[in-house]
């Protein structure tokens, strides 16, 4: 007997590889953010940089910005599993998640140009705020399509 969602087996797999190379900016977020939290959890300081002013004054402690960094990126990739296995999409998770990562990635460059240290965030953290919006229309495209019949749902 087949599955409610009409595959089985290696059809998940196929899905989410199918998937995958249109969403592989939002993975690529997803395992940023992870790695981000990953360097503020090591036990080297990095706030006590200057350029890391602004985050010392708005986080307690860079183990708790590494926390929230490593937790959302995690769900994130959660997410991107969970839509790339289902049959039917869900973009409405990819908008969020993609909404939440600008909002990270544009506080973390005011975090960096409140500083006033030019440096190479200057060239890296704008644009992922950019790249998120890319994927915020991608998904939303996404939806549209499901909404009015033409994409492989």
């Amino acid at each position: 007997m087949m599955p409610a969602n009409g595959y089985r087996g290696p059809g998940i797999w196929i899905r989410i590889q199918h998937r995958f190379g249109p969403r592989m900016m939002e993975w690529f977020m997803a395992a940023h953010m992870m790695m981000f939290g990953c360097v503020l959890l090591m036990p080297t300081q990095t706030f006590n940089q200057p350029a890391w002013k602004a985050f010392r004054d708005l986080f307690p402690s860079e183990d708790l910005l590494g926390w929230i960094m490593f937790g959302v990126g995690m769900l994130r990739i959660v997410g991107l599993i969970i839509n790339g296995a289902r049959k039917n999409v869900t973009p409405q998770i990819r908008q969020l998640s993609a909404a939440i990562g600008c909002i990270i990635w544009a506080g973390i460059t005011f975090g960096f140009y409140s500083s006033d240290v030019v440096s190479t965030w200057l060239a890296i953290y704008p644009l992922f705020a950019v790249g998120e919006l890319v994927n915020i229309h991608r998904a939303a495209h996404d939806e549209g399509e499901i909404r009015n019949g033409t994409a492989d749902s």
